[in-house]
């Protein structure tokens, strides 16, 4: 995947400002940055669920954002999930993922529940098929979100925060999801605030900042010898911040036990 000089901006806020990119087949691409720095936006314009105002996005050597794309073929080969699972709530978990199969890829019943009861089983919940959301604890309905995005046989995964609503306690379950996906070789750009997991798992980790990448390169290069003082300053608060939750989190647990 390959985004050339994009740029968006809405309404007098430019959002991106000229992103270059390039992403290789299997590649564990982690996007860091901070809250407003372009990186849940420039997921949403690979996927094109936003309209970018110029520049060019390729997927596997084809332009996605030329003229007359067809959006719904584009999004069945780019998978998301989002921080809000988005999940039907009326729908049993199985239902969930088989609805857009049977839908859009014109699955059978038969043959889209036997591929979802597969994938629910590849995220660790066979035995939740039948319950609904409010069932499911919040790791396990991102879980749920996860195995919807890949009933579309995805070749590129976008991840946006996809943690960061979960408790603390429910982070580590989806993370291994992740991590699997990963090492099956799936494609993915992850937009997230676990350094640990872009650490472990990331092949290249980018910093963004006020719409452009400032720093990239592999995980112990950016993240334990940053080069830029926003890179320095953003992953100095990211590590007292996390610090700060650990010590928060002993303390609960500690007044819990007493």
């Amino acid at each position: 995947m390959r985004c050339v000089e994009l740029r968006k901006s809405f309404g007098s806020n430019l959002v991106l400002d000229g992103i270059d990119l390039d992403v290789a087949a299997g590649e564990v691409l982690v996007v860091i940055g901070r809250s407003g720095s372009g990186k849940s936006t420039l997921l949403r314009c690979i996927n094109l669920l936003e309209p970018i105002d110029s520049g060019r996005i390729f997927l596997e050597g084809n332009e996605i954002t030329r003229k007359g794309v067809d959006v719904s073929a584009v999004r069945q080969r780019v998978g998301i999930v989002f921080q809000q699972f988005n999940l039907f709530p009326h729908l049993k978990a199985i239902d969930n993922l088989t609805l857009a199969a049977r839908r859009i890829k014109k699955l059978s019943r038969d043959q889209a529940e036997h591929r979802a009861r597969e994938l629910l089983d590849r995220v660790g919940l066979a035995e939740k098929a039948d319950q609904h959301p409010h069932q499911l604890s919040g790791g396990q309905q991102q879980r749920v979100a996860i195995a919807r995005a890949l009933m579309m046989e995805p070749h590129v995964m976008l991840f946006d925060e996809v943690t960061s609503a979960l408790d603390p306690e429910l982070v580590g379950e989806v993370l291994v999801v992740m991590r699997d996906l990963a090492r099956d070789g799936m494609t993915m750009i992850v937009v997230t605030h676990e350094m640990q997991f872009a650490r472990e798992v990331g092949d290249r980790v980018v910093f963004m900042d006020q719409g452009r990448i400032v720093e990239e390169g592999v995980p112990v290069q950016v993240l334990d010898r940053p080069q830029h003082e926003e890179t320095k300053t953003f992953l100095r608060r990211t590590l007292q911040l996390a610090h700060s939750l650990e010590e928060l989190a002993e303390e609960q647990h500690q007044g819990g036990d007493e």
